[in-house]
């Protein structure tokens, strides 16, 4: 095993054929990279390489500038308008399904996604209801749908 995650920021090393065991710290911000390692043997083992990285992540977390984010901000990429929204294509004996597909990161890190058919729902209906999707994070199409319905009456009623 030669890496593998142990804390935000924070890589185990073990690589065999460079004798080489400890913890790498990485943080980004404002496009500048910052790294260390924190090697076993210099720290007196793995336990204290390990509380030595902690330590530096924390100080670099504390002294540099908060994180800048992407969520919500448009690319170039972006061809819907709607970030976190895009068409996803299918085919299926012959024939081309489309739909509008939200996606979004969860607060624990997990990729979430949910798609509305535009034969479904139609086109329009399909575009709403992912970008109310997309704004709620939600994957719970029973909750979208009657938020949906919800606000296609306040709509009507102006």
């Amino acid at each position: 095993m030669p890496t593998k995650k142990v804390a935000p920021g924070i890589t185990r090393f073990e690589i065999e054929e460079r004798k080489t065991y400890g913890f790498m710290v990485r943080i980004c911000r404002k496009g500048k990279k910052y790294n260390q390692f924190f090697s076993d043997s210099a720290y007196g083992g793995k336990r204290k390489a390990l509380d030595a990285a902690k330590a530096k992540y924390e100080a670099w977390v504390e002294e540099l500038p908060e994180p800048e984010t992407t969520k919500n901000v448009k690319s170039v990429r972006n061809t819907t308008g709607k970030v976190g929204v895009h068409v996803a294509q299918a085919e299926a004996e012959g024939a081309e399904y489309f739909s509008y597909c939200a996606s979004w990161v969860s607060e624990e890190g997990k990729r979430k996604k949910i798609s509305f058919s535009w034969s479904k729902y139609g086109k329009r209906d399909a575009w709403e209801l992912a970008c109310l999707a997309r704004d709620k994070e939600t994957t719970d199409r029973k909750r979208i749908e009657q938020l949906f319905k919800s606000r296609k009456k306040l709509r009507k009623k102006k």
